[in-house]
């Protein structure tokens, strides 16, 4: 207890306004997300009518379908939130890897590390937490303007019950602590190996075989699923397994997308024609799971657009429509870009506090290697490099995914080219979110290299 104590301000001492801010904005993003999503697919589910219903007619029978629709980008939103969250907490972990390994070389032990390391973690969750709280809490009221073509929703729909607030600062506590203690197991097996920054990455392409096989899977469900389950079950099972496969797909992108960076970084290297593609490169290749967390939130943003695009162009009302199809056109266009605007926000956060987090864990060598006779310009476009080639990966990922989900919901690609426009103009946005996070992050770049000359 006492090494514990005294390890303590070593352990917590703060490295920077910025660097300890950006977990901190992670987690109130994370759970502002959260609550939101949670809350509109409640007040969805508090709509539907009672019966069986048979006799239904206007609002009451689009509910059902509606409600479907709120679990769809539940499902799709909620994991890439809370994923959000657990980087948060590798993210605060990882630049006090120096004083966890100092620690554990002049005698603390891996429980009195762990437990001050999980505690500071779990500190900056829940301040992260009840910000976010707030933050939804804020953000609720304006929502309620939006028309979804039905009744329109009061605050007090929106929100979730009071005690589920405590419940979810404290999901996110627990994801962080969780997420940090299994980041740990790193420093209390090889603490030299941490203090100089020397590991061999491998990844296993055990997560290339379960992606094809969700993938696989998916597609074999999607045209075989309905004859399979129709003699046991209704349509409500199939839907709802349909469901969980969708979100299993678009989970899957994120443990094969570390392994393609991997992959990708080490031909690149090779091959590389420039020293600055052969640095950053190499940077991937060191840490392809940073690289790959840096741009996954853009990866499900264009996952979204590619579905979203689709479903606009199906369910275009040109008036002519009775009644319920105008509220299902409105129902469906407002919900599915108020889905793709919580992604873009997501996306945003991911990409602006992992890239400038890359920056701030990167200082020691930026500065290694100007002094060595790097010029400021090269960093800059060895960081470009970096970044360039995950996002073209996660381009061509997205759009796979997306494309393969739509045609396995359809039976087939979508035949009108303003599919292909509006999808573009998604992926356009994306890349333009990748410039501002490089704008964002290159005066950090010039800093640190420049630091102490």
């Amino acid at each position: 207890m006492n090494a514990l104590l005294a390890s303590a301000p070593l352990l917590l001492r703060r490295r920077g306004a910025l660097a300890d801010l950006l977990p901190v904005i992670a987690f109130a993003a994370a759970t502002a997300i959260t609550g939101t999503v949670i809350g509109g697919a409640a007040a969805f589910v508090g709509r539907l009518p009672e019966g069986d219903g048979s006799a239904m007619s206007g609002e009451a029978s689009l509910i059902p379908f509606l409600v479907i629709c709120a679990m769809v980008a539940s499902v799709l939103l909620i994991p890439s939130a809370v994923g959000l969250g657990g980087s948060a907490a590798r993210l605060s972990l990882a630049r006090r890897e120096q004083d966890l390994a100092a620690i554990r070389l002049v005698g603390g032990t891996a429980g009195q590390v762990g437990a001050v390391a999980v505690l500071d973690v779990a500190a900056q969750a829940l301040l992260g937490g009840l910000l976010g709280v707030g933050l939804h809490l804020l953000a609720t009221p304006p929502l309620t303007a939006l028309d979804f073509g039905i009744t329109p929703f009061s605050t007090a729909d929106l929100l979730m019950p009071w005690w589920a607030y405590p419940l979810l600062v404290l999901g996110m506590v627990l994801i962080a602590a969780g997420s940090a203690a299994v980041s740990l197991l790193g420093v209390a097996l090889s603490p030299l190996g941490v203090a100089r920054s020397s590991r061999t990455v491998r990844m296993s392409v055990m997560r290339l075989v379960i992606w094809a096989v969700l993938v696989i899977a998916f597609i074999l469900f999607a045209q075989l699923g309905s004859m399979v389950l129709g003699p046991i079950a209704d349509g409500m099972v199939f839907m709802a397994v349909m469901i969980l496969f969708i979100g299993a797909v678009v989970a899957a992108v994120n443990l094969v997308g570390p392994y393609l960076v991997w992959a990708f970084a080490l031909l690149a290297a090779r091959l590389a024609p420039v020293p600055s593609l052969l640095v950053g490169a190499r940077r991937l290749a060191a840490d392809p799971k940073a690289g790959w967390r840096a741009v996954s939130g853009i990866t499900f943003a264009l996952v979204i657009a590619g579905f979203l695009t689709v479903l606009a162009l199906l369910t275009r009302s040109d008036g002519t429509g009775g009644e319920e199809d105008v509220m299902m056109a409105t129902a469906l266009s407002t919900g599915g870009l108020l889905t793709l605007g919580i992604a873009a926000v997501l996306a945003a956060v991911s990409t602006g506090v992992t890239q400038t987090a890359r920056v701030i864990d990167q200082a020691p060598l930026l500065r290694a290697q100007h002094v060595s006779g790097a010029q400021v310009g090269q960093l800059h476009r060895a960081r470009i490099a970096e970044i360039v080639l995950p996002v073209l990966l996660s381009s061509v990922l997205a759009t796979f995914t997306a494309l393969l989900v739509v045609m396995a919901v359809l039976g087939g690609a979508p035949q009108d080219p303003m599919v292909a426009i509006q999808y573009l103009a998604s992926v356009l946005g994306a890349y333009l979110l990748v410039i501002a996070a490089v704008l964002v992050g290159s005066p950090l770049v010039r800093r640190y290299a420049l630091r102490g000359a």
